[in-house]
């Protein structure tokens, strides 16, 4: 008896110490389950990390949280398939800018540049227990750069393929979900479509797919959309076009062209999908406006604002020797300095080299509508936890409240499955992105009447407003439009095994 009472006494101290959250009742909500079917009336319990219950009417348990949903949406928490949500995590572990928006799991390791070792990173976050969950690829960039060093303008050779293979198959132990490439950007640029055929292999052992800033997204975007399949195709992978595009005036309206290369490709039958964001502006880097290395060339400085409408278009974000010029249009600073805008952009890059940054309007609005009807097209924000671009801070409500309500281009299910379902499935995490008995309790509350983003460039950083609530692996992380002190965010390994909070990288 004596040991039976220390041992209950054990248990209650543990307990106490490690409190689990009370469960949720959220009742009376619309329900759009992630699948694509259309909205009905439910009740979703919650318990522990897990949904325990989807039904008409539930009643509240003792101690349970009920949240009332009447005259809101329920649906499972987003999932932006690429994000750059873990640059500046240490600063802002709760990622409230995602929050806010709804999203509940990001897709990190983008373009090509990743942590490495990717058990790093699931370290990292082990250890700042972030707000919302991550999932990494591993970056082909970062794996070039590691075996190439400042020597990687040029093919590599087949021993350092062999290398890069080896720590592309290390990250892919480590739980990556599979290869990102970024082919505009160095040292992704230099590389060959046999490189990242190679790479590919090894993504292809472990069940992961390839995901690709392709080499162009202006005139050559067709043909760059073509290498990526043409990559899956050999290497039996699905593959991911990143933030789908046609970024210049010439190729304007061809967006159903570019789409019937997709489903070619997957009648053919290469699982390829795309994402894409809601906004006719991009941000990056100055120097991908031209197709060359070459940044003393009028010729291709000349083409490459022609061809997106002008100096007036490309908006200055990261200036570093001169930072009064961010906010200015390139069009504003030439005319300070009394020059024209060509020159004024190769000055430019001569004074700051290529970091410069930029907001460039080169997006067609009836080419963003064709993408975002597509099956084939998921969304992302392509966004950090800070910066200048509004996709940060507001892309997920944005496509809700433009291309749903206003526009009406899509169906409100259609929309949520493209941010949810169709996400999870194409990562491999059957246990997220659709709201079921025994899925993960990721769900996002929101006003469909409501919901609104409302940053612009040049005042980016505003919270969208319309979402209530939000809940990740169970805990309330948003509560009526607040931020709470939770951080019950997860290391989402491939196929959609989680590192529990606290734990290491396995």
């Amino acid at each position: 008896m004596t040991i039976r009472v220390i041992f209950l006494g054990l248990l209650l101290v543990f307990a106490q110490g490690n409190p689990r959250p009370p469960g949720i009742l959220i009742q009376h909500a619309q329900l759009i389950d992630g699948t694509g079917i259309p909205a009905r009336r439910a009740d979703v319990r919650v318990a522990g990390d897990a949904i325990v219950a989807v039904a008409d009417s539930l009643s509240p348990q003792s101690g349970e949280r009920v949240i009332d949903a009447a005259g809101k949406v329920v649906a499972p928490g987003f999932i932006d398939m690429h994000s750059h949500a873990d640059r500046g995590l240490d600063e802002m572990p709760d990622a409230s800018t995602q929050v806010l928006q709804g999203i509940t799991t990001a897709v990190v390791g983008q373009d090509g540049g990743s942590e490495l070792p990717i058990a790093d990173f699931f370290e990292r976050l082990a250890r700042l227990r972030p707000a919302i969950n991550y999932a990494t690829a591993v970056g082909h960039g970062t794996v070039r750069k590691a075996v190439m060093g400042g020597d990687y303008k040029r093919a590599a050779t087949a021993a350092e393929i062999e290398t890069m293979k080896a720590l592309v198959d290390r990250g892919m132990q480590d739980g990556a979900i599979g290869l990102s490439s970024g082919l505009e950007y160095d040292p992704g640029f230099y590389s060959k479509t046999d490189e990242l055929v190679a790479l590919g292999a090894v993504v292809a052992k472990y069940g992961g797919y390839y995901m690709s800033h392709v080499r162009n997204e202006n005139e050559g975007a067709f043909a760059a959309w073509r290498e990526a399949i043409e990559i899956g195709r050999r290497n039996h992978i699905p593959v991911e076009i990143s933030h789908i595009k046609l970024g210049v005036k010439p190729v304007w309206g061809r967006a159903a062209e570019g789409l019937k290369i997709l489903e070619d490709a997957r009648r053919e039958g290469v699982k390829v999908m795309a994402d894409w964001y809601p906004y006719t502006y991009w941000q990056s880097s100055m120097y991908v406006l031209i197709e060359t290395r070459d940044f003393e060339s009028r010729a291709a400085w000349e083409r490459g604002l022609n061809d997106i409408g002008g100096a007036g278009n490309v908006l200055i974000t990261s200036y570093r020797p001169d930072a009064s010029l961010n906010g200015k249009t390139l069009a504003e600073i030439a005319e300070a300095r009394g020059k024209d805008a060509v020159t004024t952009a190769i000055e430019m890059m001569r004074e700051a080299g290529p970091g410069t940054g930029v907001i460039a309007t080169s997006m067609s609005e009836d080419d963003l509508t064709t993408f975002v009807k597509s099956p084939l097209v998921l969304v992302c924000s392509d966004g950090s936890l800070t910066g200048r671009h509004p996709r940060g801070y507001g892309t997920f409500p944005r496509v809700l409240a433009r291309y749903v309500r206003d526009l009406e281009a899509i169906a409100l299910p259609d929309a949520v499955a493209k941010m949810t379902g169709r996400s999870a499935a194409q990562l491999g995490m059957p246990d997220r992105g659709v709201v079921a008995v025994g899925k993960k309790a990721d769900l996002t509350i929101f006003d469909p009447a409501a919901i609104q983003d409302r940053g612009v460039p040049g005042n980016a950083a505003q919270s969208p407003i319309g979402i209530s609530h939000v809940i990740v692996n169970g805990e309330i992380v948003l509560d009526n439009g607040r931020m709470t002190s939770a951080r019950p965010g997860r290391a989402l390994r491939r196929g959609g095994s989680p590192a529990p909070p606290g734990s290491p990288a396995r």
